[in-house]
Protein backbone atom coordinates (compact mmCIF):
# COMPACT_ATOMS: atom_id res chain seq x y z
CA UNK A 1 0.00 0.00 0.00
CA UNK A 2 1.68 3.36 -1.23
CA UNK A 3 0.87 6.41 0.69
CA UNK A 4 0.99 9.74 -1.26
CA UNK A 5 2.56 12.13 -0.04
CA UNK A 6 0.18 15.43 0.62
CA UNK A 7 1.24 18.55 0.93
CA UNK A 8 -0.49 21.65 1.56
CA UNK A 9 -2.16 23.84 -0.78
CA UNK A 10 -0.42 26.84 -0.87
CA UNK A 11 -1.65 29.81 0.26
CA UNK A 12 -1.50 33.62 -1.78
CA UNK A 13 -2.07 36.34 0.46
CA UNK A 14 -3.86 38.74 -1.65
CA UNK A 15 -2.98 42.39 -1.20
CA UNK A 16 -6.16 44.52 -0.52
CA UNK A 17 -7.83 46.54 -3.70
CA UNK A 18 -8.57 49.62 -1.47
CA UNK A 19 -5.58 51.77 1.16
CA UNK A 20 -5.73 50.75 4.57
CA UNK A 21 -5.79 52.60 7.52
CA UNK A 22 -2.46 52.00 8.30
CA UNK A 23 -1.26 53.11 4.71
CA UNK A 24 -3.29 55.78 4.35
CA UNK A 25 -1.59 57.42 7.93
CA UNK A 26 2.06 56.53 6.78
CA UNK A 27 1.66 58.11 3.72
CA UNK A 28 0.23 61.37 5.50
CA UNK A 29 2.74 61.27 7.44
CA UNK A 30 4.83 61.15 4.45
CA UNK A 31 3.39 64.22 2.71
CA UNK A 32 3.50 66.13 5.75
CA UNK A 33 7.20 65.45 6.13
CA UNK A 34 8.02 66.71 2.54
CA UNK A 35 5.37 69.41 2.92
CA UNK A 36 7.35 71.47 6.54
CA UNK A 37 10.59 70.67 4.43
CA UNK A 38 9.82 72.54 1.26
CA UNK A 39 7.49 75.04 3.20
CA UNK A 40 10.26 75.40 5.66
CA UNK A 41 13.05 76.40 2.22
CA UNK A 42 9.94 78.76 0.78
CA UNK A 43 9.86 80.50 4.10
CA UNK A 44 13.41 81.08 4.84
CA UNK A 45 14.34 81.40 0.94
CA UNK A 46 11.79 84.13 1.41
CA UNK A 47 12.62 85.84 4.40
CA UNK A 48 14.69 89.58 4.08
CA UNK A 49 16.37 89.14 7.35
CA UNK A 50 19.06 86.48 8.44
CA UNK A 51 17.79 86.67 11.89
CA UNK A 52 15.17 83.32 11.70
CA UNK A 53 18.24 81.00 11.07
CA UNK A 54 20.52 82.91 13.75
CA UNK A 55 17.32 82.13 15.91
CA UNK A 56 17.43 78.49 15.03
CA UNK A 57 20.79 78.53 16.34
CA UNK A 58 20.18 79.90 19.66
CA UNK A 59 17.24 77.81 20.57
CA UNK A 60 19.46 74.06 20.18
CA UNK A 61 22.09 75.91 21.87
CA UNK A 62 20.14 74.77 25.38
CA UNK A 63 18.63 71.52 26.34
CA UNK A 64 15.14 71.03 24.74
CA UNK A 65 12.33 73.66 23.92
CA UNK A 66 10.45 75.48 26.16
CA UNK A 67 6.49 75.45 25.48
CA UNK A 68 6.29 79.34 24.41
CA UNK A 69 8.74 78.56 21.93
CA UNK A 70 7.24 75.33 20.43
CA UNK A 71 3.81 77.23 19.99
CA UNK A 72 5.82 80.30 18.43
CA UNK A 73 7.40 77.50 16.14
CA UNK A 74 3.82 75.78 15.59
CA UNK A 75 3.11 79.43 14.44
CA UNK A 76 5.51 80.54 12.37
CA UNK A 77 5.08 77.49 10.50
CA UNK A 78 1.59 76.17 10.20
CA UNK A 79 -0.61 79.75 10.80
CA UNK A 80 1.31 81.34 7.97
CA UNK A 81 -1.34 82.05 5.06
CA UNK A 82 1.61 80.48 2.40
CA UNK A 83 1.55 77.23 4.66
CA UNK A 84 -2.18 77.02 3.47
CA UNK A 85 -1.90 77.69 -0.17
CA UNK A 86 1.09 75.32 -0.47
CA UNK A 87 -0.53 72.44 1.26
CA UNK A 88 -3.70 73.04 -0.76
CA UNK A 89 -2.03 73.15 -3.94
CA UNK A 90 0.37 70.06 -3.13
CA UNK A 91 -2.61 67.90 -2.26
CA UNK A 92 -5.18 69.58 -4.95
CA UNK A 93 -2.53 69.26 -7.87
CA UNK A 94 -1.36 66.13 -7.27
CA UNK A 95 -3.92 64.37 -6.85
CA UNK A 96 -5.80 65.27 -10.43
CA UNK A 97 -1.97 64.89 -11.68
CA UNK A 98 -1.93 61.83 -14.18
CA UNK A 99 0.13 60.14 -11.57
CA UNK A 100 -3.25 60.25 -9.62
CA UNK A 101 -0.92 60.96 -5.78
CA UNK A 102 1.07 62.36 -3.19
CA UNK A 103 4.69 61.34 -3.22
CA UNK A 104 3.15 59.84 -0.23
CA UNK A 105 0.78 57.74 -1.44
CA UNK A 106 2.71 57.34 -4.70
CA UNK A 107 5.37 55.88 -2.84
CA UNK A 108 3.71 53.16 -0.79
CA UNK A 109 1.97 52.48 -4.26
CA UNK A 110 -1.65 54.31 -3.56
CA UNK A 111 -3.57 56.64 -6.24
CA UNK A 112 -6.78 58.43 -6.02
CA UNK A 113 -9.56 57.43 -8.11
CA UNK A 114 -13.07 58.60 -9.04
CA UNK A 115 -15.58 55.55 -7.97
CA UNK A 116 -14.99 53.85 -11.71
CA UNK A 117 -11.35 53.58 -11.35
CA UNK A 118 -10.99 56.93 -13.69
CA UNK A 119 -8.60 59.72 -12.50
CA UNK A 120 -10.27 62.55 -10.71
CA UNK A 121 -11.07 66.08 -11.50
CA UNK A 122 -9.37 69.18 -10.02
CA UNK A 123 -12.74 69.79 -9.05
CA UNK A 124 -13.02 66.61 -7.26
CA UNK A 125 -9.75 66.98 -5.86
CA UNK A 126 -10.84 70.34 -4.30
CA UNK A 127 -13.77 68.95 -3.02
CA UNK A 128 -12.40 66.03 -1.53
CA UNK A 129 -9.36 68.62 0.19
CA UNK A 130 -11.85 71.07 1.43
CA UNK A 131 -13.72 68.04 2.44
CA UNK A 132 -11.29 66.83 4.98
CA UNK A 133 -12.42 69.41 7.24
CA UNK A 134 -15.39 67.79 8.03
CA UNK A 135 -13.76 64.66 8.48
CA UNK A 136 -11.75 66.41 10.87
CA UNK A 137 -14.72 67.74 12.86
CA UNK A 138 -16.56 65.89 15.10
CA UNK A 139 -12.88 64.27 16.72
CA UNK A 140 -11.78 62.79 13.50
CA UNK A 141 -14.86 60.38 13.39
CA UNK A 142 -14.58 61.20 9.41
CA UNK A 143 -11.26 59.52 9.09
CA UNK A 144 -12.58 56.39 11.35
CA UNK A 145 -15.15 55.68 9.10
CA UNK A 146 -12.59 53.77 7.11
CA UNK A 147 -12.79 50.87 9.69
CA UNK A 148 -16.50 50.70 8.70
CA UNK A 149 -16.82 51.21 4.87
CA UNK A 150 -16.67 48.64 2.23
CA UNK A 151 -14.38 50.43 0.14
CA UNK A 152 -12.22 51.33 2.90
CA UNK A 153 -13.50 55.20 2.16
CA UNK A 154 -13.42 58.44 4.71
CA UNK A 155 -16.11 61.18 4.89
CA UNK A 156 -13.87 63.19 2.89
CA UNK A 157 -14.31 61.23 0.05
CA UNK A 158 -17.77 59.97 0.04
CA UNK A 159 -18.62 63.55 -0.44
CA UNK A 160 -16.46 64.03 -3.38
CA UNK A 161 -17.23 60.08 -4.66
CA UNK A 162 -13.34 59.33 -4.80
CA UNK A 163 -11.39 56.35 -3.45
CA UNK A 164 -7.86 55.26 -2.83
CA UNK A 165 -6.75 51.98 -4.70
CA UNK A 166 -3.56 49.92 -4.25
CA UNK A 167 -1.97 50.47 -7.52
Amino acid sequence: MQTALTLPAPTIKRSSLYGSLTTRFVAFLVDTTMLVFFYTIIFYSAGSNAEHISSWDKTFQHNGFSIPELFLIGKILFFNPYFAAVHWLYYTLLEASPKQATIGKFTLGLKVTDLRGKRITLWQSNLRYFSKLLSALPVLLGFLLILTSRRHQMLHDYAARTVVVAD
